[in-house]
């Protein structure tokens, strides 16, 4: 998920954490008709992290994603775990396994050589199925921050989605505790949209729908949530919405 340089892996670490091409990419599903079981995952580990402290995402080349995250305990106290099943919209899917395959599935240091970087929490990106021979592979590489276009639009692709899904459990809590501060939150996700630091937006589309169709909450909600669903897409992928813990 265009390279846009240290300062952008700063921001979007410490964040508020894209979407680049997201609208468009909800609409661009792309069926695979024999999935091998290969799998792509990403994770993030850094106790200063906002609005995640340790995070995973991985999908298949079926598509099916899943979340796992620890939440920030800088943020309203909330250190919770947090998990999420999602199907990946096919554009996202097919770009995860392409860059995978052009970065030689991680093998190799991709760290950068610069020296002073700033700490942005240590990232590892992994592949587990086969190479081009049919041959089972399981690689991975850890970095704090590369030079790779690749793997910077892998870990800016990645990020977005952790940050999308911040929003939908956020979402969830205050529909059910805090209705009047959900306009904030909504204006604020489509900030970042507009600014492409949102990507998967369909994954969190049930609470969405739900905002939506309230009639006891504010119109500028309902319009909002509205307009996001538009944005997202019909078509957008299916998402299962857990439950808070």
């Amino acid at each position: 998920m265009q390279f846009v340089g240290l300062k952008y892996a700063i921001f979007i670490t410490t964040l508020l954490c894209s979407l680049g091409a997201a609208a468009q990419a909800v609409h661009e599903v792309t069926t695979v008709p024999q999935p091998t079981g290969a799998y792509v995952a990403f994770k993030f580990d850094w106790g200063q992290g906002r609005p995640w402290v340790k995070y995973t995402v991985s999908v298949d080349d079926a598509g099916n994603a899943h979340f796992e995250g620890v939440g920030s305990p800088a943020e309203s106290g909330d250190g919770d775990a947090f998990s999420q099943d999602f199907t990946m919209s096919g554009a996202n899917r097919q770009k995860i396994f392409e860059l995978a395959k052009k970065t030689d599935y991680f093998q190799g240091n991709f760290e950068s050589k610069q020296k002073n970087i700033a700490k942005t929490g240590e990232k590892t990106l992994e592949y587990h199925g086969k190479d081009d021979g049919g041959q089972g592979v399981s690689h991975s590489t850890t970095y704090n921050y590369s030079p790779n276009s690749d793997i910077q639009e892998l870990t800016r692709l990645f990020q977005s989605i952790a940050l999308t899904l911040d929003f939908g459990r956020k979402l969830e809590f205050q529909y059910r505790f805090d209705k009047l501060g959900m306009d904030d939150r909504l204006k604020s996700l489509q900030d970042m949209q507009a600014s492409h630091f949102v990507e998967e937006l369909q994954a969190i589309q049930p609470i969405l729908q739900k905002i939506a169709a309230d009639p006891n909450l504010m119109n500028i909600a309902r319009v909002t949530a509205k307009q996001l669903l538009n944005s997202a897409g019909a078509g957008g992928g299916r998402s299962q919405m857990p439950s808070q813990p």
